[in-house]
């Protein structure tokens, strides 16, 4: 009996370190088939500096491994994708988009499943239960409003607020957030849509477009607009600033491998880096929200103040429809 007792002591003491030797070993074997490989083609629909960012800082620690992308909006990204698939062209190692878009693709049989090991640590609402995508990074949509024209004291507070009478005809509202215009639709319902609709609010599209005619004073407040770009404007001395309406509607960006990509274990390592601290590290660099709670993130701290609701990842399923209401709503 003792003895027994003793083998399982030595056991459990000698278990992490064997783990760590094996954790070792997959990665340095990784390294190596990537070296192989020696190329990474990444399919993206974030912006080309934050990409720039991305292989500048994986190059320095891989510089054995060729990279490129292809970057365009996260819809046109998506028919790409589908396209390839199903005309058997296999181009792409990585997809990288919004999580919406992963899921419709993962729907479609285009991607391939893989468990990367840094998405262990991760939380469950940011991970495919399924194993086909992990999230990256995350944005929240607050309300924006021009501090020349009103103070923090006036403006909405909640959602209904933006409903009073006196935000009719000085709200701007841009009509490509389908997540931030679906969710709201789930969370508050038609009539409260068609009431919003009534405001008369200036819709176009882009959340850059939107901000700067919000700092030109064209409208007073704009709903449904990304944490980083009203504080980054905010702090270049714009009259700008914001307020969390709660829920603060949330979407993230994965990362994913699609079906059968030409390079794998380049593409594999590229998601253990973007994942691993180092990578994160440089999302928050670039002004995103990292997904890791070790990152100390000056636009996390933003959405940790407040209530948050995440987006439905089959909100794709329903995108037709969504966008002939939203058509019917804000002509």
């Amino acid at each position: 009996m003792k003895i027994i007792r003793l083998v399982l002591i030595l056991a459990w003491l000698i278990a992490p370190t064997l783990s760590s030797l094996v954790s070792a070993q997959t990665t340095n074997q990784l390294d190596a088939d990537a070296k192989k490989e020696g190329r990474l083609v990444l399919y993206a629909s974030a912006a080309v500096p934050q990409l720039q960012m991305y292989f500048a800082a994986f190059n320095k620690r891989y510089p054995f491994i060729k990279t490129e992308y292809y970057r365009t909006d996260k819809q046109k990204l998506l028919s790409r994708i589908l396209l390839e698939h199903r005309s058997k062209q296999h181009l792409a190692d990585l997809v990288h988009t919004s999580v919406i878009e992963t899921h419709i693709a993962k729907t479609r049989g285009a991607l391939s499943r893989h468990v990367p090991n840094e998405a262990a640590s991760y939380p469950s609402q940011y991970k495919d239960h399924e194993g086909y995508w992990t999230s990256v990074y995350a944005s929240g949509t607050l309300m924006g409003f021009n501090s020349r024209q009103i103070s923090r004291a006036d403006a909405p507070k909640r959602y209904e607020d933006l409903l009073l009478p006196r935000w009719k005809n000085v709200m701007g509202l841009d009509n490509t957030k389908i997540e931030w215009f679906a969710m709201l639709l789930k969370l508050k319902g038609r009539s409260f849509m068609e009431k919003l609709a009534a405001q008369n609010p200036q819709v176009m599209a882009g959340n850059t477009n939107l901000l700067n005619l919000l700092a030109a004073g064209e409208f007073a407040v704009t709903p449904g607009v990304y944490e980083y770009s009203v504080e980054v404007l905010k702090n270049k001395g714009a009259p700008v600033d914001w307020v969390g309406l709660e829920p603060v509607i949330v979407y993230t960006v994965a990362v994913s491998l699609p079906a059968q990509p030409p390079h794998p274990n380049a593409a594999k390592l590229f998601i253990e880096w973007l994942l691993s601290k180092e990578g994160q590290e440089v999302i928050n660099q670039y002004g995103r929200v990292p997904i890791r709670d070790d990152i100390e993130s000056k636009y996390g701290k933003i959405l940790k103040q407040h209530k948050l609701l995440m987006t439905d990842v089959d909100l794709g399923q329903k995108e037709v429809e969504i966008n002939e209401t939203l058509r019917q709503l804000f002509r």
